[in-house]
């Protein structure tokens, strides 16, 4: 039982002993093509994301996110359009990252998402898939562990049952590291 308790507090302590940042959340702006069961419409997409500093696999992140995606008629004035088409979006993705000097940095991810389809007034589907993301950023924290990272990005993701909605967004990225 000492064993068993000496091991415990010996790798907890360890574990938390760690100076490095546990959790980053960010933010994504943007505009790009959606569509489904229809042509492919151009909008805006925003989104948020939280990401964990606990790998999954050797120096592959989780992260979570949040996007939605609308037409761009719908922030243009002037608009006698009643409905606006969008796609609601949820992704689970691992994050990979490669630093070509202390500040540049390469980050690619791959994951599957879950698609709302809202593309007619009457449709109202979830659709599951896949999302892949490539990000080019600099990196803001001089060394320090917390501070900002900033990039632009393409993000795709296709999903494969019920209308097929997809999207394509190219973004600026925003993520601060806690």
């Amino acid at each position: 039982m000492k064993i068993k308790v000496i091991a415990f507090l010996f790798f907890s302590m360890a574990y938390f002993s760690f100076a490095q940042p546990v959790v980053s959340t960010g933010a994504v702006v943007g505009g790009g093509m959606f569509s489904a069961t229809s042509a492919s419409v151009g909008g805006f997409s925003t989104g948020v994301f939280g990401e964990l500093n606990f790998p999954m696999f050797e120096e592959v992140y989780p992260r979570a996110g949040f996007l939605f995606i609308k037409d761009f008629n719908a922030i243009l004035p002037n608009t006698k359009k009643t409905y606006h088409p969008y796609i609601l979006g949820i992704y689970f993705k691992g994050i990979t990252s490669q630093y070509f000097d202390n500040r540049i940095f390469l980050e690619e991810g791959v994951g599957v998402t879950a698609l709302n389809d809202h593309t007619f007034s009457d449709s109202d589907l979830w659709d599951y898939g896949v999302v892949l993301s490539f990000s080019v950023g600099v990196d803001l924290r001089n060394y320090e562990l917390r501070g900002f990272k900033v990039g632009a990005g393409v993000e795709y993701a296709i999903t494969f049952f019920e209308t097929l909605p997809q999207y394509t967004s190219v973004h600026l990225q925003c993520q601060y590291l806690f």
